[in-house]
């Protein structure tokens, strides 16, 4: 089975003994102070979504709110039925501890982005059994600005990324019935968390498939069937026991499959002949294309009155690191040609992630013409960003060439940091 293999590897966390483990907590370090820094600028604004996040969960604590944000909202209850309730009602939580200010809207998004990252490297060491591969891997996707920007907003994606991540993790590491947990955690918090879950689904069954061709046995359908039985059966069963209490105590429905119906007929509702403003296709978020302007303060300058210059101060964005981005049609390609003539574990996993968590998007747009946004990309970046760091290291490639290319990381990440100037 393939979890026990990757149980098999090593994947032990020990900063006191292993060097890239050290270097790796140095780089959470940092990926925690940044996403703290400034983290209540600018002062009072709300950036992108958050508009409507962070008003539901005023709702749901009966705090004041924006009148213009679900004006017809029943005070204590989530007025936002199209997601789940999970990651809303963490946003709660911290407002209800933290107070309704920045910190209280933001602080969960910045722990979840960390433990993310975590998990991200623990996840990369245990399928590559390789610390230079998963320090690598985790340096790319802290690097990512569009995870950084939603590790630092009150949006509802890094929670569904994180849950995905830890089921991912949990997978490997031979714990099936709290991946499949971890994964229901993720469609609660946003329902493409369900891509997680044909992802393990997907990869379990071609890597058991080619496990018994390799050892020339018959492929046993039987026991394949069990496993699907116990993983989606846990998966389906905390899915609908947790939203059932969701919906009866914080969003007004007393059976969850209307709720269910609810969201499916919201999602295909949104449907457009072709994109328009911040909208765009699922092919062009590989080439960094619509950008999306979540916030951008200005500072102008004047001369008697007469404005001679105006420059952003504060930019957030919707958009990709281009270094990381730009490789990922090649990296992924390397990964689809390791798994098929290597055999490799590592990059079968990455593919599989790949494929599931992006490739739905394509008949979504072309056949049912969704709607669709730059950051639905999130849940496959990750993927990206292994199958980069397989492709340096596994083709090993000169130190020169990965410290060139990190460079070059790096000064992509700060072109699109969201702070131009000390706030």
């Amino acid at each position: 089975m393939l979890e026990t293999h990757f149980r098999e590897q090593r994947a032990d966390f020990d900063p006191r003994h292993d060097f890239h483990d050290r270097l790796f907590t140095l780089l959470l370090l940092a990926s925690l102070i940044l996403g703290f820094l400034w983290l209540d600028k600018p002062s009072g604004a709300l950036i992108f979504d958050e508009k409507y996040y962070v008003n539901v969960a005023r709702n749901i604590l009966n705090l004041p709110r924006d009148p213009d944000v679900y004006p017809n909202a029943t005070p204590g209850l989530d007025p936002n039925r199209e997601h789940p309730f999970l990651a809303k009602g963490i946003i709660a939580f911290s407002i209800m501890i933290l107070g309704d200010n920045a910190w209280g809207w933001r602080t969960p998004s910045v722990i979840f982005g960390n433990i993310g990252l975590f998990v991200f490297y623990l996840l990369v060491k245990r399928l590559s059994n390789r610390g230079d591969t998963a320090l690598f891997a985790s340096f790319l996707l802290s690097s990512s600005n569009l995870l950084f920007v939603h590790s630092r907003i009150a949006t509802l994606d890094i929670f569904m990324v994180t849950f995905m991540l830890l089921g991912f993790y949990w997978y490997t590491a031979d714990r099936r019935y709290l991946s499949a947990f971890s994964l229901a955690l993720a469609t609660l918090s946003k329902p493409v968390g369900l891509y997680g879950f044909f992802a393990i689904v997907v990869c379990h069954y071609v890597n058991v498939f080619v496990e018994s061709r390799r050892a020339g046995k018959v492929f046993d359908w039987r026991t394949g069937l069990v496993w699907l039985r116990d993983y989606a059966s846990i998966y389906v069963a905390s899915g609908l026991l947790l939203l059932t209490i969701f919906d009866r105590i914080w969003v007004g429905y007393s059976n969850p499959l209307e709720h269910i119906v609810y969201i499916y007929s919201h999602y295909g509702s949104l449907t457009r002949g072709s994109p328009e403003g911040i909208e765009s296709y699922p092919w062009q978020w590989l080439i960094n294309e619509v950008r999306i302007p979540y916030l951008t303060v200005n500072v102008d300058v004047y001369t008697d009155s007469k404005l001679i210059s105006s420059r952003p101060s504060v930019a957030f964005q919707g958009a990709m690191n281009p270094f990381i981005i730009y490789l990922a049609i090649p990296a992924i390609a390397y990964s689809v040609y390791s798994s098929y003539k290597k055999g490799s574990r590592t990059a079968l996993f990455t593919t599989a992630w790949f494929a599931l968590t992006y490739l739905p998007f394509y008949p979504m747009s072309i056949i049912g013409h969704r709607i669709m946004y730059l950051f639905y990309f999130l849940p496959a970046l990750p993927s990206v960003c292994l199958s980069i760091s397989y492709l340096f290291l596994d083709r090993r490639a000169d130190r020169i060439v990965l410290l060139a290319y990190s460079f070059a990381v790096l000064l992509g990440f700060v072109m699109l940091f969201p702070f131009r100037q000390i706030p």
